[in-house]
């Protein structure tokens, strides 16, 4: 589904493991190998460069609000928060990091004491 939005948008937030060059190696690699057709791998490509849009226009949304109180960040990765819930400890975190933990941990991040919903 490289043409959701959500999806285009949840590759370009990850912080943790999305980098630009993964994507160069791997249309390479699929160039290389023959494992796609030209045009399944143009669409990757044009997946590429919107997901790189779209991490380049966050990035300098972070720039920009680089000197914003601390309390409007996440506490996990200082971006801007979006949409803050208090977990049962009393840390306020954006929700799409916490939900990102839990496919993970189903602790809370700060006291690793259990989550339940």
């Amino acid at each position: 589904h490289l043409d959701s939005p959500e999806f285009l948008e949840a590759v370009a937030q990850d912080e943790r493991s999305y980098r630009p060059e993964l994507f160069t190696l791997a249309i390479s690699r699929l160039n290389k190998a023959l494992i796609k057709t030209a045009n399944e791998i143009e669409i990757f490509e044009q997946f590429s460069e919107k997901v790189k849009k779209c991490f380049d226009e966050k990035i300098s949304m972070d720039l920009e609000f680089d000197d914003i109180p601390d309390e409007y960040k996440d506490p996990l990765m200082s971006t801007v928060m979006k949409d803050p819930v208090t977990l049962p400890s009393g840390v306020i975190m954006d929700r799409h990091i916490i939900e990102r933990h839990l496919l993970n941990s189903s602790t809370d991040p700060f006291n690793r004491q259990p989550l339940t919903s």
